[in-house]
């Protein structure tokens, strides 16, 4: 592939996934010249670091290709979808690589929107969900559950539409079936906000809960959500692997 090719291709590959989640322009990497071509902001940029995220990009959009085809019923019944690979922060702390599943049933509960029938649905857009595989890629924190002692909890850098974090559940080495077979994973229970959740991080922090705390992400979140949060991890020895995860044993 010639060069101006395999340079055209990595920028429509980031824009299109910027456009699936409809990315914020702070966000966004890409614009829309005049002539309505996709562009980089920052120019040449860094080419390895594009093609890096390009490719990522691209996993990105398989997974929200799943999301597209289970919500309008037209995925397998039988398979779950395949949110990611396991990331490098999660093999950090002991987890092994499997792919991180996510069923249907759980991906229904996301979508369906919050009313006095349903308090316990999330309510988030497709677009909100086909960005887990980017958070999850990059926690705020990872912290052991208080309630399960075989699930991970992963705080993401991104809010509900009442500026709540989300949290994702992780269960490892269990099994799910993808592609019409059983295979290994590490499965996403769920992906939810909770009141009162200024009280359930201190909660977290008094039981020594936290197994990872990403600095500059936990001051980012406190921009996007507007609580207090970094004074819960003072004195904590942040970026770094503070205790293996209960969940592994």
């Amino acid at each position: 592939m010639m060069k101006a090719e395999k340079g055209s291709e990595i920028i429509t590959t980031i824009c299109e996934y910027e456009n699936s989640v409809a990315m914020p322009d702070n966000e966004r990497l890409t614009y829309l010249d005049t002539c309505g071509i996709a562009r980089l902001k920052d120019g040449n940029g860094n080419v390895k670091a594009q093609e890096a995220y390009a490719n990522r990009c691209s996993e990105y959009l398989r997974f929200g290709h799943e999301v597209d085809l289970a919500a309008c019923g037209a995925y397998s019944p039988y398979d779950v979808l395949k949110v990611c690979d396991t990331p490098e922060i999660f093999l950090k702390t002991g987890f092994e690589q499997h792919p991180m599943l996510y069923t249907q049933k759980h991906l229904f509960q996301a979508l369906t929107p919050k009313s006095d029938y349903n308090p316990h649905r999330h309510g988030f857009s497709i677009e909100q969900v086909k960005r887990f595989p980017e958070l999850l890629a990059s926690p705020v924190v990872l912290a052991n559950s208080p309630t399960r002692e075989d699930v991970l909890l992963a705080i993401l850098l991104a809010t509900d539409a009442y500026d709540t974090p989300l949290i994702a559940g992780i269960k490892p080495d269990g099994t799910g079936n993808y592609g019409e077979r059983e295979v290994e994973t590490n499965m996403v229970l769920s992906v939810y906000s909770r009141q009162n959740f200024i009280r359930y991080f201190a909660l977290l922090r008094d039981m020594d809960a936290f197994v990872f705390v990403s600095g500059r992400k936990i001051e980012a979140l406190e921009d996007l959500s507007g609580l207090p949060l970094a004074e819960n991890c003072s004195g904590l020895d942040i970026d770094r692997i503070l205790q293996r995860p209960k969940c592994l044993g």
